[in-house]
């Protein structure tokens, strides 16, 4: 837009593409788009939309009340993956916390007793000149009560393995990860029950939905540029294109933690993500395919403990 436009006249501007407003309740819809955001929403209308042969944006098969469901449906899915997520970043710390801790409660500090040698020795030393930098700010902010204990510290105020895992982003325990030797990624992964190359090409994905997460962005529409492995228990589950498998988007990730928190914590819950996206899909398969999944029962799968 080029110009600052009332909340009517952003309602009226939709309605002009092609979105379907009821009549009588005009007010209440513009402060609506008012509340959420014009651009947000639109976001969110990406996928009905189109450009005509003079190149005007138009949307087609979408209601403001769908438009909005996708919207609210979104939010919860964050807010529920994000929990999900919680509890795997707690558990990989722990497992990084227990391979590293083979080296004794501080021999995490020297890179070389457990990097991937295959990393030039300028490069390692190098991440862990930055690694021990960052971790001595993140233990300024840490409120655990532990840290203030010298007998957890090292000469030089360095926390022990097992509590300096506690002062890592997810982000951090994920380029830990990858900077670990093979026979260490091997005994992370273990915990996993899958392999050392499915867990990190898993956690790379993960860590990239996190922010998506932390930042309220669009995870409906999600279209991953990296690819990540498939669990083969959910292989049947997701969507064909062209007789591949389609797993860039938001299904592949739902599978990835579905497999995760199952080998974290066998009785989780994981019907408040399938609820959320059923109310998006409803028994619509086109629904369910561009989202990643095979069709809608694919959605119920992911409520039972077995897979289907």
């Amino acid at each position: 837009m080029s110009k600052n436009l009332s909340s009517m006249e952003l309602r009226d501007l939709l309605e002009r593409r092609g979105i379907v407003f009821p009549k009588e309740t005009k007010k209440r819809d513009a402060n609506k788009i008012q509340e959420i955001g014009y651009y947000k929403l639109k976001s969110f209308a990406y996928p009905f939309s189109h450009y005509d042969a003079n190149h005007n944006l138009l949307y087609e098969n979408l209601t403001f009340k769908n438009l909005l469901l996708r919207y609210y449906q979104d939010k919860n899915l964050r807010i529920f993956i994000f929990h999900a997520l919680e509890d795997i970043e707690v558990y990989l710390n722990n497992v990084i916390a227990d391979a590293l801790g083979k080296y004794g409660p501080f021999g995490y500090l020297e890179f070389k007793n457990w990097c991937d040698r295959s990393i030039s020795k300028f490069k390692t030393e190098k991440n862990q000149f930055e690694f021990k930098k960052n971790l001595k700010k993140k233990m300024k902010r840490s409120n655990l009560p532990d840290l203030d204990n010298l007998d957890n510290k090292d000469e030089d105020g360095f926390p022990s393995v097992w509590l300096m895992t506690d002062c890592l982003t997810f982000g951090d325990s994920v380029h830990l990860f990858y900077a670990m030797s093979p026979s260490n990624k091997r005994k992370v992964a273990g915990k996993f029950d899958c392999t050392k190359d499915e867990l990190e090409s898993w956690l790379k994905c993960l860590n990239f939905v996190r922010n998506q997460c932390v930042h309220n962005e669009n995870l409906l529409d999600l279209k991953l540029t990296t690819k990540p492995k498939i669990p083969d228990l959910y292989r049947d589950n997701y969507a064909l294109k062209n007789q591949k498998i389609v797993n860039d988007r938001i299904a592949s990730i739902v599978f990835i933690i579905k497999f995760l928190i199952s080998q974290v914590n066998g009785k989780y819950k994981f019907g408040n993500i399938a609820d959320s996206l059923y109310k998006i899909i409803g028994n619509d398969d086109n629904k369910a395919a561009a989202l990643g999944f095979k069709n809608s029962n694919a959605i119920e799968c992911l409520k039972r403990r077995i897979p289907c």
